[in-house]
């Protein structure tokens, strides 16, 4: 794994190890799947969630998994009609 240093600060950040679309509600079973994985250390585990994002890291093990509700299950979570020609196969004639 290397690591990623941002040109402006001079910082590493962690490499993300794992990005996963999951569907809203899930956040709470992807924290809990991270924390079981990391059981015995997980006072070397960060946690962040957002609306829509579940940031978890491990300094112990440098795991660091990204879990982003996808946009489908967004739209359906604040009520938004699905896009016009949503419905349509890709590559196929607008």
């Amino acid at each position: 794994m290397v690591a990623l240093i941002n040109p402006r600060s001079g910082a590493e950040a962690p490499v993300v190890n794992d990005q996963r679309m999951i569907e809203e509600g899930q956040q709470e079973a992807a924290i809990g799947a991270f924390l079981l994985a990391h059981h015995g250390h997980t006072r070397h585990v960060e946690v962040q969630r957002g609306a829509w994002t579940v940031y978890c890291r491990c300094e112990r093990c440098e795991d660091v998994r990204v879990y982003e509700v996808d946009n489908e299950a967004r739209e359906r979570a604040i009520g938004l009609p699905p896009w016009p020609g949503a419905n349509k196969q890709p590559g196929a004639p607008r």
